[in-house]
């Protein structure tokens, strides 16, 4: 009887571990931001414009992803070998963080856009 409590103790206990184990995983795995499209408006369309500023576009920082942002960012994909889609993933959004915003030394665009706007590392 001992014996079978044990074993049945056991099980639970090693079943319990491996629930507990792969639901950690989960719970601390990066969700990601969310990719920037065509028509938002918002703190992220920010940095992408300040970021398109910061490799010589002419275009406001408004925040509103209208056709000038659409043009500028496409251009800016295809000069660099990315899919001209006028979306912001995370190849996009490393080569505007890590190759202008973060290089401009402005604080607030190093800290705050890695945040908004969806990179790979």
């Amino acid at each position: 009887m001992i014996k079978n409590m044990f074993r049945r103790g056991a099980v639970t206990l090693g079943a319990t571990a491996m629930a507990v184990t792969a639901l950690a995983g989960v719970a601390h795995a990066d969700r990601g931001v969310a990719y920037i499209k065509p028509g938002q408006h918002s703190k992220a369309v920010a940095c992408v414009q300040q970021g398109l500023r910061n490799a010589g576009y002419s275009i406001d920082v408004d925040g509103l992803y209208g056709n000038a942002t659409y043009a500028a960012l496409t251009d800016f994909q295809h000069n660099r070998g990315l899919s001209a889609d006028g979306i912001v993933g995370p190849k996009t959004g490393d080569a505007l963080y890590y190759g202008y915003l973060q290089p401009s030394g402005n604080l607030p665009q190093i800290e705050f856009c890695p945040t908004v706007i969806p990179t790979t590392r």
